[in-house]
C-alpha cells in the first residue's frame, strides 16, 4: 500500500491531535482510501481473485484501524457513540477541530 500524505497547511495544526492521534487517524485514513480504492476496482473487475483478496485485507485493516483509534480518542462517527450512557459523540476534540 502507497503511503498517503496529508499535511495540514502551516499553522492549521489541530490543537487536540497528538503525533500518536495523528498517526491513528493517519492509519484510519490509508485503510478507508485503500479500501474505497479495492470498492472501485472490484466494480469493474467483479470475479478478479487478487482484487477480492486486496479487498478483504483492507477491510480487516481498516476495521482494526478504525477499532485502536476508537478505543484510545472515542467515537469518530455517530454510530459508534455509546448511547447508553449519555450522549458522549460531543465530549472528546473532533479530528478536524482546529485551534482558534
Amino acid at each position: 500500500m502507497m503511503p498517503i500524505i496529508l499535511n495540514p497547511p502551516t499553522g492549521m495544526q489541530p490543537s487536540c491531535v497528538t503525533p500518536d492521534r495523528d498517526a491513528a487517524l493517519r492509519r484510519l485514513q490509508q485503510a478507508d482510501f485503500a479500501l474505497i480504492d479495492a470498492n472501485l476496482y472490484l466494480d469493474t473487475h467483479p470475479c478478479c481473485p487478487n482484487g477480492l483478496e486486496y479487498f478483504r485485507c483492507m477491510r480487516i485493516e481498516r476495521d482494526n484501524a478504525l477499532r485502536e483509534y476508537e478505543i484510545n480518542y472515542g467515537p469518530i462517527t455517530m454510530d459508534a457513540s455509546d448511547a447508553c450512557t449519555g450522549w458522549d459523540w460531543i465530549d472528546r476534540p473532533w479530528p478536524w477541530e482546529l485551534e482558534a
